[in-house]
């Protein structure tokens, strides 16, 4: 994930949830009280035994004007 490319439009307080048919969402992962999304990319490892068809990332605090992203990529890793 990346925030927006200023680094004046930062989310601070995250989780993301998932689910299978978009009427039910789990929270998979909150991120760390020290985890702000801004103009770098980070990486998150999810770890989940359940397989699912959509995301969302679920915003709790952030900057005033315009927080967002710029860049999402999830990657699925099995053995």
């Amino acid at each position: 994930m990346r925030g927006r490319d200023s680094n004046t439009q930062r989310i601070f307080n995250w989780n993301t949830h998932s689910s299978t048919d978009r009427e039910k969402f789990r929270v998979i992962f909150t991120a760390p009280n020290s985890t702000c999304l801004g103009n770098t990319v980070q990486y998150f490892l999810i770890d989940t035994l359940e397989k699912y068809n959509y995301y969302r990332l679920f915003c709790l605090e952030a900057e005033r004007q315009n927080p967002g992203l710029s860049y999402v990529q999830i990657y699925i890793y099995s053995e």
